[in-house]
């Protein structure tokens, strides 16, 4: 979906450029307003609603608005007039601004008040969702994808070299709408903004760190209520409103195989199959995972086969380069990412899942501080405390857990006095003019984790934008990318559980709940795994295959002053010697955090060569 209004200008609206969103798509165009997408309107209000959505709750909603649901549908609208659209349209007309608290699922919506002259985005809790918004004195534009407003021109974009900085070293700290673009923002999960010809408001309307605990007499009572949660956010994910298969990316891990076993047996209850794929090595990743492993089939066959999914694909992603990759990445997201060693099995895997004849592709990436959280050490008893940290580490962790703030912000910048960001390829220069130790001080969720919140604190709406580039990455491949394990009613359920439940202090087990839960699910193989798997295992033999596109870029880097302004071309280059000649898990580490990484911030700095840089 994509929108124009003009705020204060009577100068002409430029048209909307192309989105690949199809024919299908409507548009509403006035002396003041351009829009394309589906389209609701209610004549008596002055009202239009835009919107991109599933909405998963809708029996709930069609219930309280006083709505047919015989006539309405209670999951597949029973008509056009009847879809999530007009269903958002006729809450908001209800409950105004407080509807995005009601509204569950995956969704992202603009509502134009013309009487008001009043704009309202909004975007879900924390769905796979996009949306991106350029706001000037005179005009407002807004897009699922980058490309329509970087298209339009709106504004001479200057690359924010922080930004790229913060992906050149991993850290998540993103901002809540900053883009890698000055200018154009993105629209946080949970956050909505409303404009008006004098001035606009940015707020947060849903704060999971609020959930209140949920108290318990027994931890098994806790099995109970995760697995009615679960099996909702998983249900609810395989609507199909216009056909197609349902498929899931399976790794050996828990998250997945959780989502996939459950999947097919809802499916197989009214006939169906899930088609499940999973991302397999070329090499033998034994040499470069150390004590986890990196070839995750063995398990994933071991899920399927309990699971009875029959149609189970391996995606050895072969036709795919890692330097292909991340350009196609690049030209879908438009933004460098700090995943880019993973950019090679998921576009392999979403393009072979629509081969397939998918529509519907189920994700577990919220999983790791949700559903299979592991639970905190600190909360269990002193003795298994000693036990699982050992007595220094005890001591260390202890004593910044207890210390006074400014002590603790003493230690911080002690400890990053001597740091260098050996492990990325940031230039050192570029490290000090941004003073990005100084601004990483200022971080108070960076280190060290002084309780469950910080711990788990890339749930927080802006820590990451991951759920939009999987909307992008779904889109691109003609795909819906779903994650049961973002869903809102679930991540709230697993935070009210009190953190000690997530352990088993007599087995010294973690990540009990889920571990619980999914027993007669899953295989003990898998559901009792402590070893944990490692994506793109095999990476570095993918990169020596890959090595003339990786000269090739290397010497583009050489050539840029303005790449070389932040990318360090001779720790680059060390670390891809290295990762040539070394089967080790330094080479591993080095092809994805180094290489790649540093490599897809020159792609897009010769991409967008003419953008000025911003520190």
């Amino acid at each position: 979906m994509a929108g124009l209004i003009r705020r204060r200008s009577t100068a002409p609206l430029p048209p909307l450029p192309p989105d690949g969103g199809g024919a299908e798509l409507q548009e509403l165009i006035r002396p003041h307003l351009r829009w394309r997408g589906q389209l609701s309107h209610h004549q008596p209000s002055g009202t239009v609603c835009l919107a991109s959505a599933r909405i998963d709750n809708r029996r709930e909603l069609l219930e309280q608005l006083e709505l047919s649901v015989e006539a309405w549908g209670p999951g597949t609208p029973r008509q056009a007039a009847c879809d999530d659209t007009h269903l958002i349209h006729r809450a908001w007309l209800r409950w105004g601004q407080a509807c995005c608290e009601r509204i569950l699922g995956d969704w992202a919506f603009a509502i134009w008040d013309e009487r008001e002259c009043s704009l309202l985005l909004a975007r879900d809790h924390f769905g796979i969702t996009s949306l991106y918004y350029v706001l000037t004195d005179t005009l407002l534009a807004f897009a699922t994808e980058q490309s329509v407003l970087i298209d339009l021109q709106l504004l001479p974009y200057a690359i924010d070299e922080l930004y790229v900085a913060q992906v050149l070293v991993a850290w998540q700290a993103y901002h809540g709408g900053q883009t890698v673009r000055q200018g154009l923002h993105r629209l946080p999960p949970a956050h909505r903004l409303t404009v008006t010809r004098e001035r606009h408001r940015l707020e947060q309307y849903w704060y999971l760190e609020r959930t209140p605990l949920l108290r318990l007499r027994d931890r098994r009572d806790y099995v109970a209520g995760f697995l009615e949660v679960f099996d909702e956010a998983v249900r609810c994910r395989l609507r199909r409103d216009r056909g197609g298969l349902v498929g899931s990316t399976l790794s050996g891990g828990l998250d997945s195989g959780s989502i996939s076993a459950t999947a097919a047996r809802m499916l197989a209850a009214s006939g169906e199959e899930l088609r499940a794929f999973t991302s397999v090595p070329i090499a033998d990743t034994t040499p470069f995972t150390g004590e986890r492993f990196g070839d995750e089939w063995p398990f994933a066959a071991a899920t399927a086969a309990a699971a009875g999914i029959r149609h189970h694909e391996p995606v050895e992603a072969a036709d795919l380069a890692p330097m292909a990759a991340i350009q196609a990445l690049l030209e879908i997201h438009r933004e460098p990412s700090h995943a880019a060693g993973n950019a090679f099995w998921m576009l392999s895997l979403n393009r072979l899942a629509r081969q397939a004849g998918c529509s519907v592709l189920l994700i577990g990436q919220s999983g790791n501080a949700g559903l299979s959280w592991a639970g905190s050490p600190w909360s269990q008893p002193l003795g298994y405390q000693w036990q699982r940290l050992g007595p220094r580490e005890w001591l260390r962790q202890r004593a910044l857990r207890s210390a006074p703030a400014a002590l603790v912000q003493r230690w911080r910048r002690w400890r990053l006095r001597e740091f260098c960001f050996d492990g990325s390829a940031l230039a050192p220069a570029a490290a000090e003019r941004l003073q990005l130790k100084e601004r990483m001080l200022a971080d108070p969720d960076l280190f060290p984790a002084r309780d469950a919140l910080q711990e788990r604190s890339w749930l927080m709406p802006g820590r990451s934008f991951v759920g939009a580039l999987h909307a992008q990455m779904g889109r691109a491949a003609g795909l819906e990318i779903r994650d049961p394990s973002a869903d809102a009613r679930l991540l709230a359920y697993t935070w009210s559980v009190p953190d000690q439940v997530f352990i088993d202090p007599e087995r010294g087990e973690d990540r009990w709940l889920i571990r619980a839960a999914m027993q007669g699910r899953l295989p003990d193989r898998v559901r009792c795994q402590r070893r944990l798997g490692i994506q793109a295992g095999d990476l570095a033999v993918r990169l020596r295959h890959d090595a003339a596109a990786v000269e090739a870029c290397l010497a583009a880097l050489e050539r840029s002053d303005q790449a070389r302004a932040l990318v360090d071309v001779g720790k680059v280059r060390e670390c891809w010697q290295k990762v040539q000649q070394s089967d080790d898990v330094p080479s591993l580490r080095g092809s994805g955090s180094i290489v790649l990484r540093g490599l897809m911030a020159v792609l897009f700095m010769r991409s967008f060569g003419q953008a000025r840089l911003m520190s």
